[in-house]
């Protein structure tokens, strides 16, 4: 068998890689050569089955994944999606990286039967019975189609949510500033976060809000804010009321309303645990 590489530092990383998997099998020196750094040689009279499945197929999977998926992600991206900036790319590929990893649950994706691994060690398993001689890089161009598509689908996902991230972060921006522009009519207010998107108010009397006078808060500042479409049960009664100090009371720091004040909001919002809320509960929260 021979594999011939395009980049020396491919067919590097695979010879010492397969040194090393040849090494922990105790399968002979001989059946290994690298010619001019560019040139693999694979002596398959020793057993063909056993040095594919043990040390070929292995070795290559690992390669690509590690060392050729980042390159073949930031192709996607710049050709078919046209993403030619490098810090949109480095965004980009954290996303991808993030949803790949199972880290990145709130994003809406298919569930796949066979893990990306599986479809590199699958194409190649396919592309061995035929072939003993091969350019490398024809390989992952050309030969590994299923692949290419998910890292395709995983890339659309990432951009979806670029975009989202970007559209929200204007939007914060834009109450930000109509926040800081808006006199402040109020001192201190207490937010507690009773249960999943239900948020209380008090004022610096400590007296509850009702929701009523929530809605007419939110009412008077989306008047004036017509093209601003925001939660109008809690952060639009903020906004309106555009408060000197925000405390918020909270068992959940990631979610999104809290995350939300706090940008808008930043220095001005003191966060605590709903435990430490000071006053009493029992007016119409539950």
């Amino acid at each position: 068998m021979k594999i011939f590489f395009k980049y020396v530092e491919d067919a590097v990383i695979v010879y010492e890689s397969l040194c090393a998997k040849r090494s922990a099998l105790s399968y002979g020196s001989q059946c290994l050569k690298l010619v001019n750094n560019q040139l693999l040689v694979i002596d398959e009279t020793y057993n063909r089955e056993a040095i594919l499945q043990d040390m070929v197929i292995p070795v290559l999977t690992h390669v690509i994944l590690k060392k050729k998926e980042k390159k073949m992600m930031v192709n996607i991206l710049k050709e078919q999606f046209f993403y030619s900036e490098e810090e949109e790319q480095d965004l980009l590929l954290q996303i991808m990286g993030g949803i790949m990893e199972g880290e990145r649950g709130e994003i809406p994706q298919k569930t796949f039967s066979l893990p990306r691994e599986l479809l590199i060690r699958q194409a190649l398993q396919d592309f061995f019975i035929h072939n003993v001689t091969f350019t490398f890089e024809s390989f992952l161009q050309f030969r590994l189609k299923e692949y290419q598509e998910r890292l395709r689908y995983y890339a659309e996902l990432a951009i979806d949510e670029y975009k989202l991230e970007q559209d929200y972060q204007i939007l914060i921006h834009q109450l930000r500033q109509a926040a800081n522009e808006r006199q402040s009519s109020t001192g201190n207010v207490y937010v507690m976060h009773v249960n999943k998107n239900k948020f209380v108010l008090y004022d610096h009397n400590s007296r509850y809000v009702p929701e009523r006078e929530c809605a007419a808060l939110a009412e008077a500042f989306l008047s004036e804010q017509e093209s601003l479409y925001i939660d109008s049960t809690i952060i639009a009664p903020l906004l309106s009321l555009s408060p000197a100090a925000i405390h918020l009371y909270s068992d959940q720091h990631d979610h999104d309303f809290v995350y939300t004040i706090q940008n808008i909001f930043q220095e001005k919002v003191m966060l605590y645990e709903k435990n430490e809320f000071p006053f009493d509960q029992k007016q119409n929260i539950t």
